[in-house]
């Protein structure tokens, strides 16, 4: 007997879904056009900003300027020396991130290589400047540098497909002295 109310309840659903998807579909898509006639492929996809005191991390392929979306980024929230956590990436390549009272961000790369020059590798990152001005870590990989938004920590990387090719395997009997 509880089909028929399923039904009904699913068939209610469908009716306010078609009629709410147009009045939220209209207004990004337009607003999205003409940001996409003039954008360059190191353009920021039109997302909303963050939840106020979010930081919100966007792993970007800096091959393809396409999002990661299979990342499992360590993040550490340090007020003092604690640990990280791996946090995974959406199919937008964002990790939104609370950082509470925290004060300083550290993030590491996990399934991809890091693009960050070597000295940036181990960065404290200031929640406070993420919070205001938005920060793009350095880009190795290619050319592309968007400027971040604020709430913002943009991090390049790369598949870590890269095996060192050698012209011959290495000689796997050593020559013994006799002795």
């Amino acid at each position: 007997m509880a089909w028929p109310l399923l039904g009904i309840a699913l068939s209610a659903a469908a009716a306010l879904a078609q009629s709410a998807v147009p009045v939220q579909a209209a207004p990004s898509a337009q607003a999205s056009a003409p940001a996409q006639a003039g954008a360059s492929a190191e353009a920021a996809p039109t997302t909303p900003p963050p939840p106020p005191g979010q930081v919100r991390i966007r792993v970007i392929n800096a091959l393809t300027n396409e999002p990661v979306h299979d990342e499992r980024l360590n993040v550490a929230l340090r007020v003092d020396q604690i640990g990280s956590v791996a946090m995974g990436t959406d199919k937008n390549g964002i990790i939104l991130v609370d950082p509470k009272k925290a004060t300083i961000m550290r993030i590491l790369s996990n399934m991809y290589a890091d693009c960050r020059p070597r000295s940036e590798l181990y960065t404290n990152y200031s929640v406070a400047a993420i919070l205001s001005t938005g920060v793009t870590t350095g880009n190795l990989c290619s050319s592309a540098s968007p400027k971040a938004k604020p709430g913002e920590l943009i991090l390049y990387e790369v598949p870590k497909t890269y095996l060192r090719q050698y012209p011959a395997p290495p000689v796997d009997s050593m020559p013994h002295s006799p002795n």
